[in-house]
């Protein structure tokens, strides 16, 4: 590696193909900015520093990425107008640092770049002992990219493709647009601008150009997979995809199963353990973490949650949810924010929860909601029971003790406190606190009408017998009245 390497990151183009009001450099994929993927993939080589040139349009990274990036300090350089990828690293000029002798140079909207890459592009123009080096690498067809044209391991051009002749237009290894250069580039790049001058299509100054004033080795990156810049939503759809698999590929070598893994969509920082098992059509994002053993058994959309050991879920949505061991959830489950699920939970089909903590083995088998409560240990829960949390203003918030038995549609007012071992009638709305070992029956007495049934189906008879006379009897008047006229 080289000792003192100062990295140009290029972030003045205009992306009018992307179509946004957002820099494009800032849209995520796998749940971060493009422009991180970049910046992940230069820090490996320590760089002695980090510039960043931006454009008029683009002034909101320096916003965002003032205070720096994960402790690196980064450095930025406006070009305005931009006119080509030349003129961005002329203005860089100035900025530099003096303790810099090469720079890696790249454009912002690479994602796909690795560490791996770039250490080979370092390693190989420190063996050759050029002064220049640039990462090619293979496609076929090679579409818009830029074709290299070699002189056995030295570049002899790069000829962009909307200037290549018919032979040319052939060639399949292409610039990928990552350069490595001496600190001696500012010279060539003056001269390239007075001997080659702007391009004859665009009036642009191009950095390919540099190769025709100094010996320029071309480092061919095998496994470089799509070397293309991310240029419109198409490309940002196959570099998702293309991330995507690098992090299912990952965790499996980790230990991680996927069922139908291509239908599994992963943001950069989940944490998987070993022996989990995501089922098709899982979402799993911000920082989303799954313990050892747990399956994932399909249709799962889990945003910035702990899952224990040795979970099953099922078709659950989790925003901001904990949960320990051995909990089964689903399927239909909406777990919303604030939501734990104690060891041994068992929570059924349509059931929400929200800002509510389930003790150890306590059961919501199905069609509850359970907002702004505290359960203790083996609570029951009936079907169709609802924690009226809310009164028009405020949140109430509602305690069950240990044990407790609550029948199948009761209401439980906000605020009360239901006692250890206490029982709930099914049916009962219950709206003061139940003392422990009470049942607690709230409900209208039943009172059976002897023969009430068959004289209200008579009545209800009469009245629909009555109603279709009379519209018919409307329908007969309208068309006479119309064949009168």
């Amino acid at each position: 590696m080289l000792e003192s390497v100062g990295v140009v990151i290029l972030a003045a183009g205009k992306s009018t193909r992307f179509k946004s009001d957002t820099s494009k450099l800032l849209h995520e994929l796998c749940g971060k900015p493009m422009l991180e993927w970049v910046l992940d993939a230069v820090l490996p080589l320590k760089p002695k520093q980090i510039v960043v040139v931006y454009g008029k349009h683009s002034e909101v990274l320096v916003e965002r990425y003032r205070e720096g990036y994960l402790e690196h300090e980064l450095s930025f350089v406006l070009q305005d107008p931009p006119l080509g990828t030349g003129h961005a690293l002329a203005q860089v000029q100035d900025a530099l640092k003096l303790n810099v002798s090469h720079l890696l140079v790249l454009p912002g909207d690479a994602p796909l770049v690795r560490d791996v890459e770039l250490k080979m592009l370092a390693d190989a123009l420190k063996r050759n002992g050029a002064e220049h080096a640039v990462l090619t690498a293979t496609v076929d067809p090679p579409g818009d990219l830029g074709r290299v044209l070699r002189r056995g391991e030295m570049v002899e051009c790069i000829v962009e493709a909307h200037e290549a002749k018919d032979a040319v237009q052939t060639v399949t290894e292409v610039n990928t647009g990552v350069y490595l250069f001496s600190r001696r580039v500012f010279d060539h790049l003056a001269s390239a601008t007075r001997q080659v001058g702007p391009s004859k299509t665009k009036g642009e100054y191009y950095l390919p150009d540099v190769v025709l004033m100094a010996p320029t080795l071309a480092v061919h990156a095998p496994d470089f997979v799509c070397p293309i810049g991310v240029n419109d939503r198409h490309h940002f759809a196959l570099a998702e995809e293309v991330l995507l698999d690098r992090l299912r590929r990952y965790w499996m070598e980790q230990g991680v199963t996927f069922r139908l893994p291509e239908t599994s969509y992963l943001h950069h920082n989940v944490v998987l353990a070993p022996d989990v098992e995501i089922g098709p059509h899982c979402v799993l994002t911000e920082g989303t973490r799954v313990g050892r053993g747990t399956r994932l058994v399909q249709g799962c959309l889990l945003e910035t949650c702990v899952i224990g050991e040795y979970c099953e879920l099922r078709h659950v949505r989790g925003l901001f949810a904990v949960l320990e061991d051995n909990v089964a959830a689903g399927p239909y489950v909406n777990m919303r924010p604030g939501t734990v699920l104690r060891e041994g939970v068992k929570v059924g089909n349509f059931v929400e929860t929200k800002n509510a903590d389930v003790g150890p083995g306590s059961k919501l088998p199905h069609l509850q909601y359970v907002g702004d409560a505290t359960l203790g240990r083996d609570v029951n829960i009936g079907a169709g029971t609802i924690f009226c949390n809310y009164d028009g203003f405020m949140k109430h918030h509602t305690i069950l003790g240990d044990e407790v038995f609550i029948g199948s549609n009761a209401s439980l007012q906000g605020g009360i406190t239901i006692g250890p071992g206490a029982y709930v009638a099914m049916g009962s709305s219950i709206t003061k606190d139940v003392p422990a070992d009470d049942l607690a029956i709230g409900r209208a007495r039943q009172e059976n009408k002897k023969g009430y049934a068959k004289r209200l189906k008579e009545q209800l008879r009469r009245r629909k017998e009555e109603a279709e006379r009379n519209n018919n009897k409307n329908k007969r008047n309208k068309s006479n009245a119309g064949g009168a006229m």
